[in-house]
């Protein structure tokens, strides 16, 4: 009688549990600091505030989008893209939505507007780096 072979789970970054992880952690971790009040970001530079939305919407749309590509009704990197900078800009709208209700906070049109170029940016970039990696069409 042969062995059983033991079914190998790859659990890489690719892996759609691994995915969907991380974009949910990241959006608890984002949604946990906009309950506290203000955070205190030392000196204050211009436009500070707004180049750390920036930034941690780059990252939540390259997660919404390494997630989105993990679904098959998502068809190529445009759809991918579409969706994840979607996913963000929509998390940003309801977290600047959430943010009105936490004292020592209030909601910024201009803050939704730098969540939104960071999705772009981040999102863009998945797409960009999907693009590239795939074989040319002939």
């Amino acid at each position: 009688m042969a062995p059983l072979k033991k079914n190998k789970v790859n659990l890489s970054l690719r892996h759609p549990v691994i995915a969907w992880s991380l974009l949910a952690g990241y959006c608890l971790l984002m949604f946990i600091q906009s309950s506290l009040p203000s955070p205190d970001m030392g000196p204050d530079l211009p436009l500070q505030d707004k180049f750390a939305h920036l930034a941690a919407y780059a990252v939540m749309g390259f997660l919404a989008c390494r997630a989105g590509a993990t679904l098959r009704v998502l068809q190529g990197a445009s759809a991918v893209f579409l969706a994840g900078f979607l996913f963000a800009v929509l998390f940003g709208l309801s977290d600047e939505w959430h943010q009105s209700f936490v004292p020592e906070r209030m909601a910024d049109g201009w803050d939704l507007v730098a969540d939104a170029l960071g999705a772009l940016v981040g999102a863009g970039f998945y797409a960009w780096r999907c693009r590239r990696s795939d074989p040319p069409v002939k």
